[in-house]
C-alpha cells in the first residue's frame, strides 16, 4: 500500500502516461472512445394516427354543370306579415335568356300560409369611359463616314421640313376632323350630332375640292358598307402577311431527300473554301456585304370589342341615331436619285392599301320550345331596374407614330463580309379593350339612343434616297418597295330593326316609367314568349355608345449614301446588297359590337349614316430642292447634277474633287468608331 502522497504522485504519473499514449496512438484511441460511447436513449417514436372523413366524395365528370344551386320549392306558398319576402336573385349571363333562380325562403309563421309573392332583383349595367393616347417619337439621324467620297451631303435634319409639308397635306386631305375629347356627357351627344350634320351636308352638297391632286373615293349609306380596297369593290380585305415584307409568313423549307441504303459514290460538286475554312459559293446565305438604311416599321393597332348592353326589344322615347364613318389617307414621296438619275415616285415599287369592311352577323335570341299540344305563355313576373341619368359606353383611342430616320452614309466595302445597318427601327402602339355587360328582355330609354363608330387612319412617308456608286457596280439596290397600309373593320353581331313606336309599347313604356310592372298587351309580344320572368331596364336618360379611333403614322427616311466597292467586287461571289427602302407604315383597327337581333321602337324617328372616304396622293416634288430652300442645306447639286461628278476610270478607287462635309456630329468620335 502506498501512502497518500505516493498515491497522488502515482495517479498523476498514470494520467500523464495515458495522455501520452493517447496522443501517440490518436487514431486507435478515438476509435476506442467511439466504441465505448453509447447513443442516448431517445425513447420510442411518437406515432400519431389521423383519420380524415368527409361527406363529399369526388364524382365523375358532369358536362353542362351550372354553378347555381337547385331551386327549392317556390316561396309563393308562404307568407309572413312580420318579415318582407326574401329577394330572388337572378344574374344575367352571356346569351342566356332563361333565368335560373334560387330563393332564400323567408321565415315562416305557422299561422299564415298563402298570399306571398317573390321579389326579384336584377343588376344594373355600368357606364364605361376610356381615353387612351399613345405616342412614339423617334429621330434617328445616323452619320457613318469611313470612306472619303469627296461629297458634300445635305444636313439630315433639312428633310424634316419636307416631311412636315407632307403631313400638312395629309391633314388637309381629310374631310372629317376627329371629334375632340369630350368634357362632359353633353359633349359626347353633341359630337355625334355634329358628325351627322356634316355627313348629311356631304351627301347633299358633295365634298370640298381637295387641295392637291389626290385620288379620292367617297361612298355613302349601303355603298359605304361593302368591302372596299383602294376605292374598288373586293371580295375580301388583304391580310397584312400577304403584302408585308416584315410580317410575311416564312415558307417552310423543303425537307432534304432521305439517304437510301443503296450504294454511294464520292462524286459531287466542288467546294471552294476560304483560308478560314468557310465555304464560298452558291450555298452562302444572302450577299456577304449588306448596307441597310431603310427597313423601318411604324405600326398602330386597335381592337375594341364589347358585349355591353342589348335586349330583343328596345323602346326609345327619343330618336335613334346610328353613324359609321371611316376616313383613310395615304400620302408619300418616293423620289430617288441614283448617280444623278431621278426615279419619280410613280415609277417606284411602293405599295399602298386602304381597305374597309362592314360585317353584319345575325344573332337571334334563343327561343323556348313548347311541349307537344301546348303553346308558350307570356311572362308571369315582371321586374324593373331603373337607372337615373345616361348610360355611357365611350372609348377614345388616339395613336401617333413619328420617325425621322435620315441617314448619311459613306462607306467602303473591302472586307471579307460587311454588314451596316442604320435603319430597321420599329415603333408600335397597341390597344385592346373588351367590355362586357348585361342583356335584358326589354330596355326602355327615356331619351335618345346614339351609336357612333368613327375611324380615321393616316400614313405619311418620305423615302427620298440619294445614292452614288462607282462604275462597274454589279450588286443590288432597293430604294423603294415600301408599304402604306390602312385596314379597318366594323363588325356588328346582332342586327337591329328600327320601326315606329306602337301603341302597346308606348303604353308599356309609360307604365315602366311610373314603376308599374303591369305593362299591358306588350307582355304578350312574341319576343317574350316562353319566359317566366320579364327583365326590364329603365334608363331615364340616353344611351351613348360612341367609339372614336384615330391612327397616324409619319415616317421620314431620306438617306444619302455613297460607297466604294471595286476592290471587293473583284472577288468571286462578293455580292453587295444596298437597301434604303422597304419601309412600312401600318394602321389596323377593328371595332366589334356584339349583341342579339333587336327590334327598336322609336317615338322621334331614326337615322342611319354610313360614310367611307379613301384618298391617296403621290408627291412628285423634288425633296432635294425643298430641303435646300429650307435654309439648312449646303451644295446639294454637287452630289446630284449630271456632269459635275468626276467619274471613276475603272482601275482604282479614286477620290472625288469636292470639299469634305461641313456638318459635325454630336459624337465627335463617331467617324472614328465607325
Amino acid at each position: 500500500m502506498l501512502d497518500d502522497k505516493s498515491e497522488i504522485i502515482a495517479h498523476f504519473i498514470g494520467i500523464f502516461e495515458l495522455n501520452v499514449e493517447a496522443a501517440r496512438m490518436k487514431i486507435q484511441y478515438q476509435e476506442m472512445q467511439a466504441w465505448l460511447s453509447q447513443d442516448p436513449d431517445l425513447g420510442p417514436l411518437l406515432n400519431v394516427t389521423i383519420n380524415v372523413t368527409s361527406p363529399y366524395q369526388l364524382k365523375d365528370f358532369e358536362p353542362d354543370l351550372g354553378w347555381r344551386t337547385v331551386p327549392p320549392p317556390s316561396p309563393s306558398f308562404f307568407a309572413n306579415p312580420g318579415y318582407p319576402p326574401s329577394p330572388a336573385y337572378e344574374a344575367p349571363y352571356y346569351y342566356d335568356f332563361f333565368p335560373k333562380l334560387f330563393f332564400n325562403l323567408p321565415p315562416v309563421n305557422p299561422g299564415f300560409v298563402l298570399g306571398g309573392e317573390p321579389i326579384f332583383f336584377i343588376p344594373f349595367p355600368s357606364s364605361l369611359a376610356t381615353v387612351s393616347v399613345q405616342t412614339n417619337w423617334l429621330q434617328d439621324h445616323d452619320i457613318l463616314l469611313n470612306y472619303d467620297a469627296g461629297i458634300a451631303f445635305l444636313p439630315a435634319a433639312s428633310f424634316d421640313t419636307v416631311l412636315t409639308e407632307l403631313a400638312l397635306q395629309a391633314q388637309s386631305l381629310h374631310v372629317l376632323s376627329t371629334p375632340e375629347m369630350p368634357e362632359d356627357e353633353t359633349a359626347i351627344s353633341q359630337s355625334a350630332e355634329d358628325l351627322h350634320k356634316k355627313l348629311t351636308t356631304f351627301e347633299e352638297d358633295g365634298l370640298p375640292a381637295p387641295t392637291v391632286a389626290a385620288t379620292v373615293y367617297v361612298a355613302h349609306d349601303d355603298d359605304a358598307l361593302s368591302i372596299t380596297v383602294n376605292g374598288e369593290a373586293a371580295e375580301s380585305l388583304p391580310e397584312l402577311p400577304e403584302v408585308s415584307n416584315f410580317f410575311a409568313i416564312a415558307e417552310p423549307e423543303e425537307e432534304e431527300a432521305e439517304l437510301t441504303d443503296g450504294p454511294k459514290d464520292a462524286s459531287g460538286e466542288e467546294i471552294t473554301q476560304d483560308l478560314d475554312g468557310t465555304p464560298i459559293g452558291d450555298d452562302a446565305d444572302g450577299a456577304p456585304h449588306e448596307l441597310i438604311t431603310g427597313g423601318n416599321v411604324l405600326l398602330n393597332e386597335v381592337r375594341i370589342a364589347s358585349d355591353w348592353l342589348d335586349a330583343p326589344v328596345i323602346s326609345v322615347m327619343g330618336k335613334v341615331a346610328v353613324t359609321n364613318a371611316v376616313s383613310q389617307v395615304n400620302i408619300w414621296n418616293d423620289t430617288d436619285f441614283i448617280n444623278g438619275a431621278m426615279t419619280k415616285t410613280s415609277g417606284g415599287t411602293t405599295n399602298t392599301f386602304s381597305g374597309f369592311e362592314f360585317e353584319q352577323i345575325a344573332n337571334p335570341k334563343p327561343q323556348a320550345e313548347a311541349a307537344e299540344g301546348e303553346t308558350l305563355g307570356s311572362p308571369k313576373y315582371v321586374v324593373i331596374s331603373e337607372l337615373d341619368g345616361n348610360l355611357i359606353n365611350y372609348n377614345y383611342v388616339k395613336q401617333f407614330n413619328f420617325a425621322s430616320d435620315n441617314d448619311v452614309v459613306s462607306v467602303r466595302f473591302d472586307a471579307h463580309e460587311t454588314y451596316f445597318q442604320t435603319g430597321g427601327n420599329f415603333l408600335a402602339n397597341a390597344h385592346s379593350l373588351l367590355g362586357l355587360g348585361f342583356h335584358y328582355d326589354l330596355i326602355v330609354v327615356g331619351g335618345d339612343m346614339i351609336d357612333m363608330k368613327y375611324i380615321s387612319q393616316t400614313n405619311v412617308m418620305l423615302d427620298s434616297d440619294v445614292i452614288y456608286h462607282q462604275d462597274g457596280f454589279a450588286g443590288s439596290i432597293e430604294s423603294s418597295d415600301n408599304l402604306l397600309f390602312n385596314w379597318a373593320k366594323i363588325r356588328d353581331i346582332g342586327s337591329d330593326h328600327t320601326t315606329a313606336m306602337t301603341q302597346s309599347f308606348a303604353e308599356a313604356s309609360d307604365a315602366v316609367a311610373r314603376g308599374d310592372t303591369d305593362i299591358g298587351n306588350a307582355r304578350n309580344d312574341d319576343a317574350f314568349a316562353g319566359s317566366d320572368l320579364l327583365r326590364v331596364l329603365h334608363i331615364k336618360g340616353s344611351i351613348l355608345d360612341v367609339q372614336v379611333v384615330e391612327q397616324i403614322n409619319v415616317l421620314g427616311d431620306a438617306d444619302q449614301i455613297a460607297w466604294a466597292s471595286e476592290t471587293v467586287q473583284s472577288a468571286d461571289g462578293a455580292d453587295i446588297s444596298v437597301i434604303s427602302g422597304q419601309n412600312e407604315t401600318i394602321n389596323l383597327a377593328t371595332i366589334t359590337d356584339s349583341g342579339i337581333d333587336s327590334t327598336i321602337y322609336t317615338s322621334e324617328g331614326a337615322y342611319t349614316e354610313s360614310f367611307l372616304y379613301q384618298a391617296d396622293f403621290i408627291s412628285e416634288e423634288d425633296p432635294l430642292l425643298a430641303a435646300e430652300t429650307s435654309g439648312l442645306t449646303g451644295e446639294a447639286f454637287l452630289f446630284l447634277a449630271d456632269g459635275l461628278i468626276a467619274q471613276d476610270d475603272g482601275t482604282e478607287d479614286g477620290a472625288i474633287a469636292a470639299s469634305l462635309p461641313e456638318e459635325s456630329t454630336v459624337d465627335v468620335m463617331q467617324s472614328v468608331l465607325a
